[in-house]
């Protein structure tokens, strides 16, 4: 999980003096990682704020206007606006600065020009010309008027306007919260972790309890297993709106974009709080509102302008009229906020981690809220959201609380506590920490403690109910607060190594060999989509299929790693027109017998050439000499035809004398390549490496140089088609013990050779152990050897 966490924003939690820079190498290493920093306004850099004086027409353009603008200085800007006017206040691009033009392409930097014969100093901008659609959109296409826009501002011409809009100095942190600490997945709880770890003061104060009402709300909560705590308030007379700049800033900052001023209220409780809330129009609940599994034939058209096919286990929030929410994932259109409304009721409850996911992966349907609810948070959490958002919309949208509070609870929360003692504390961690410092942290942390010279006892503070599981959590606390790398490196006494497994040992040797072969490594998922399957023409229907997936990526578990790895040779294709890739991964294989037993998992390689005419002799080339390095001599090569997958005429397998399969090797087949839009040729290896290893053997037979000099021929003949290379081969160093090596060289197809038949060119090495060999007696074995190819092959010797 991550969060976009605004350095200003933290710093009305906490108490901070370190830059960000200092703040995310600190807290980094003891708390969520801070992956990346984005310093606010480096786009609008020479943006600067103008003010409207004087416009004048184009003398030689009607749609074109003369702007003389105050910028800190008097420019006179060409500009095609429709909505500019006099005493307005803008949003000028001055020469040297950067710009989208009308939002799109890339950012072009302004040079002084003339238009139409008129010279222009700049430009007046639309807010996506800059970067900032997502906080006007209204201004796409039209001059952004800032006035209006972010009203109540103080403007001053010349101005930047990174720092108007109060972006000017502060830094975005891409941070990486892991997925048991829901807690840390907003700002407060980023701003208690940073409290914490820094030792400095945390300053949030959560909000008041509610004046309620006295209306009493119709609620009907039917299965509290899957709904532990529901509550909601009703407010009346609010004025919907467009929310201040300040929290549309602090929304746009986490990557949330502004609607309203309620709906934003909702999302900015999400982000400080990391609590999810929902807000309905009141007036658009028929009856009741009822917590509920869904009926048969149900549907919902949700926020996301998407209609859903509910199932009779869905839950959902429903009025007498049927479902208004997905309940802790997504609300309803029905029901939603718009201009028009007047009265709200808003929502905050706490559901089933199991049940949000269950429903999630069934309608594949995700949200910022669903991401949350599945990890699990706390009962607790719950009127704090609610307060707060009350809060804010009698801050900013007006309003009375009309009801009394609604809570729904299954059982009264009782805090955990957990108990460890300093003896057992120090012997986890490795070394002695002082009672005072361990107390301090936890204390820090939130956690409520009793502690005497043996043992400490903790109360788990509520925001960690769901990853605090017993005493030795508390000494990770401990540990991680007070810094691993404080922590001396020692090695394990009596700790002897394990030898390690023959395969294992391969496949190390295996990567080496690859590598050394200049191909690179990549790593892909085990589970695959099944458009990528149908691509390259496997059939999904033989593979298994997860019940459970993530997405409609990772539906099933794969049998080959060759989709993936065409996968990534089509992404990386316009960076590397030329490629040589590798991957040794495991498949899996259903059992035909027994559906319900786990999975096959077999070691596979996977290599992949992309580029020219001579892919298929590299990939070939890599073959043999992996089959060399593993020590297997006897390879017979056999020509593979009709699979869909590969090329009928490029294509051969690899097997052993005892027709043990080695693997498959040849180009891919130009419709699969076409279906995954990748130019050029590819040629890929597939192989069983549990086969391949069965036949390696590491062991090296010493064989001395020829004490007396070798004779070499060339041989070349026109044989059939059909046969093949190695066959002849064979046959040529059956014929006598002192043919040392026989190599191919060249096939040959065209002017001169019969169309059914093909020329074939070979090297021949003789070399005797105990003499020279004279030059009748290897003429005398290439004589042999001719007989023998012409009476088994129907060779014709060429001169």
């Amino acid at each position: 999980m991550n969060l976009l966490v605004s350095y200003d924003w933290l710093k009305e939690y906490v108490g901070l003096k370190e830059t960000a820079e200092e703040f995310a190498a600190r807290v980094s290493l003891s708390g969520p990682g801070v992956e990346r920093l984005y310093p606010q306004g480096a786009d609008l850099a020479g943006i600067v704020v103008g003010h409207v004086r004087e416009i004048k027409p184009h003398p030689n353009a009607d749609k074109l206007r003369v702007v003389i603008v105050d910028a800190g200085k008097k420019l006179s800007i060409v500009c095609g606006g429709s909505n500019v006017k006099e005493d307005q206040w803008v949003a000028v691009a001055t020469v040297g600065s950067k710009v989208r033009w009308h939002g799109e392409g890339d950012l072009i930097e302004l040079k002084p020009t003339e238009i139409r014969g008129v010279e222009s100093e700049g430009m007046i901008c639309a807010a996506n010309e800059i970067g900032l659609f997502e906080a006007f959109p209204h201004a796409e296409r039209e001059i952004l008027d800032l006035g209006a826009s972010v009203p109540g501002a103080k403007w001053k011409a010349g101005m930047s306007l990174a720092k108007a809009l109060d972006l000017e100095g502060d830094v975005v942190m891409d941070t990486e919260v892991t997925t048991n600490r829901p807690d840390a997945m907003s700002m407060v709880g980023m701003a208690r972790e940073a409290a914490a770890i820094l030792k400095r003061p945390f300053l949030w104060k959560s909000a008041k309890a509610i004046k309620e009402g006295k209306q009493s709300l119709s609620i009907k909560v039917d299965d509290k297993k899957w709904c532990p705590r529901f509550m909601v308030v009703r407010v009346n007379d609010v004025h919907v709106a467009s929310s201040p700049w300040w929290m549309k800033r602090r929304l746009i900052s986490a990557g949330i974009r502004p609607i309203n001023n309620l709906v934003d209220i909702t999302n900015y409780v999400l982000l400080e709080l990391g609590r999810p809330m929902h807000v309905f129009d009141a007036d658009k609940i028929t009856g009741h509102l009822h917590v509920r599994l869904a009926k048969k034939g149900e549907s919902i058209a949700a926020l996301d302008g998407k209609t859903y096919q509910l199932q009779s286990n869905h839950l959902v929030i429903a009025d007498d009229h049927g479902p208004q929410s997905i309940a802790g994932i997504m609300g309803g259109e029905a029901s939603g906020v718009t201009a028009q409304t007047k009265h709200v009721i808003f929502e905050s409850a706490l559901w089933d981690p199991v049940h949000i996911r269950r429903t999630a992966r069934d309608l594949n349907l995700s949200s910022e809220a669903q991401a949350l609810f599945e990890k699990g948070l706390s009962t607790e959490s719950a009127p704090f959201g609610l307060n707060r958002a009350v809060e804010l919309c009698q801050e900013l949208a007006g309003g009375m609380v009309a009801s009394r509070v609604f809570d729904s609870q299954t059982t009264k929360y009782k805090p955990l506590s957990f108990s460890i003692s300093f003896e057992e504390m120090n012997s986890v961690v490795g070394i002695e920490i002082p009672k005072k410092e361990a107390v301090d942290t936890l204390k820090r942390l939130g956690f409520d403690l009793k502690a005497n010279s043996s043992k400490l006892t903790a109360i788990v503070p509520w925001w960690r109910d769901h990853d605090i599981e017993s005493g030795r959590d508390l000494v990770e606390e401990v540990a991680r607060v007070y810094g691993y790398g404080r922590i001396p490196p020692m090695v394990p006494v009596g700790l002897a190594s394990r030898p390690q497994s023959s395969e294992l040992l391969w496949e190390d040797r295996l990567r080496t060999v690859a590598k050394g072969a200049g191909l690179t490594e990549i790593y892909t998922y085990s589970f695959v989509s099944e458009s990528l399957l149908m691509k390259a023409d496997f059939d999904p229907s033989k593979l298994l299929k997860v019940q459970n997936e993530l997405s409609s990526d990772f539906v099933y578990m794969r049998t080959s790693l060759l989709p993936s790895m065409l996968q990534v040779i089509a992404e990386n294709q316009e960076r590397f027109r030329e490629q040589q890739l590798f991957e040794v991964a495991h498949a899996y294989f259903p059992h035909q017998e027994k559906q319900t037993e786990l999975p096959d998992e077999r070691l596979q390689l996977s290599v992949g050439y992309l580029g020219g005419d001579d892919v298929w002799k590299k990939a070939k080339g890599f073959a043999e000499h992996l089959y060399q390095e593993c020590g297997i001599d006897h390879v017979e090569w056999h020509r593979l035809e009709n699979d869909p997958f590969w090329h009928p005429g490029r294509t051969v397998q690899a097997f052993t004398g005892d027709t043990t399969l080695l693997g498959t090797m040849g180009e891919v087949h130009p419709l699969i390549l076409q279906r995954f839009g990748i130019e050029g040729r590819v040629a890929m290896v597939d192989a069983s490496l549990e086969e391949i290893f069965a036949q390696a053997h590491s062991t090296k037979r010493y064989t001395p140089l020829p004490s007396f000099p070798e004779a070499k021929r060339d041989l070349a003949l026109v044989v059939p088609l059909e046969v093949e290379v190695q066959k002849l081969i064979a046959e040529i160093k059956n014929v006598s013990r002192t043919i040392q090596h026989v190599e191919w060289f060249d096939t040959y197809r065209g002017e001169g050779i019969p169309a059914d038949k093909k020329s074939v060119a070979l090297h021949l090495t003789f070399s005797a152990p105990d003499r020279t060999l004279e030059t009748k007696e290897v003429d005398e074995m290439m004589e042999t050897i001719a007989e023998r190819l012409v009476s088994s092959f129907r060779a014709v010797i060429r001169a």
